[in-house]
C-alpha cells in the first residue's frame, strides 16, 4: 500500500477499491444493538489535518472515541454533529487543536481569492463570505482551543452532565498536553 502526502496525485478509485478488499478481509462487523448500546462516551473534536490520528497518538483503541472533524476543528460549525453524538451517549467532548494547524496560514481574503480562480462560478462564494473567519492566525493555539471550550460549555445544547476538555497536539514533538487553563470549571 503507498503512502500519500501534500504532494502525491489524487488516489485512483480502482486503487481505493483494491485497498478496501484487503481491509474488508478482516472486517469485524459492529452494527446493530452491540454497536449502538455501547457508544463511545467520549468524543475527540479536532481538525481534518490528515497529520492528525487521535486515536493513535492518545493510544486509544478503534471503538473508544467518536471523532468529529472538520477545517481547524472549530466547535461552532458542529452543531449537528454534536447533538447526534450526545443522543448516542457522549458526556465528554475532548477538543483538539495542534501548533502547525493551517488555520494560522490562512486568509479569508486568501479563501476567496483560491475559490474566485478555480470554482465553476466564482461568484457563488459572494452569499457565504460573511461566515468565512476573519481571525485566521490571530489567535495562539491555546487560546483558539479555549475559545472552543468555552463555546461548548456555555452552549445550552450541550448536556450539563457533560465535559469538555482542551487539548494541544504539538506537531513538532508529538506529544499532546491537556491545559490546566482549559479544564478547569469542567462541566
Amino acid at each position: 500500500m503507498s503512502n500519500t502526502n501534500e504532494t502525491s496525485p489524487p488516489i485512483p478509485s480502482q486503487e481505493l477499491l483494491d485497498r478496501n478488499v484487503k481491509y474488508a478481509e478482516g472486517h469485524k462487523a459492529k452494527i446493530g444493538a452491540e454497536n449502538w448500546g455501547h457508544f463511545p462516551k467520549t468524543a475527540i473534536i479536532t481538525c481534518m489535518d490528515c497529520r492528525l490520528h487521535p486515536q493513535k497518538q492518545l493510544g486509544l483503541g478503534d471503538f473508544d472515541t467518536t471523532i468529529i472533524r472538520n477545517a481547524g476543528g472549530g466547535a461552532g460549525e458542529l452543531t449537528r454533529s454534536i447533538l447526534i453524538t450526545q443522543k448516542f451517549g457522549t458526556r465528554h467532548f475532548v477538543v483538539i487543536k495542534h501548533s502547525d494547524c493551517g488555520y494560522f496560514h490562512i486568509s479569508k481574503d486568501a479563501i476567496i481569492e483560491d475559490f474566485k480562480a478555480h470554482a465553476k462560478d466564482p461568484n457563488a462564494i459572494d452569499a457565504v463570505a460573511d461566515k468565512i473567519p476573519t481571525n485566521f492566525g490571530q489567535l495562539s493555539v491555546d487560546n483558539l482551543a479555549l475559545r472552543d471550550v468555552e463555546y461548548l460549555r456555555k452552549s445550552p445544547l450541550i448536556y450539563p452532565e457533560t465535559k469538555v476538555t482542551g487539548w494541544v497536539f504539538d506537531d513538532n514533538t508529538g506529544k499532546a498536553s491537556l491545559n490546566s487553563c482549559l479544564c478547569s470549571g469542567m462541566v
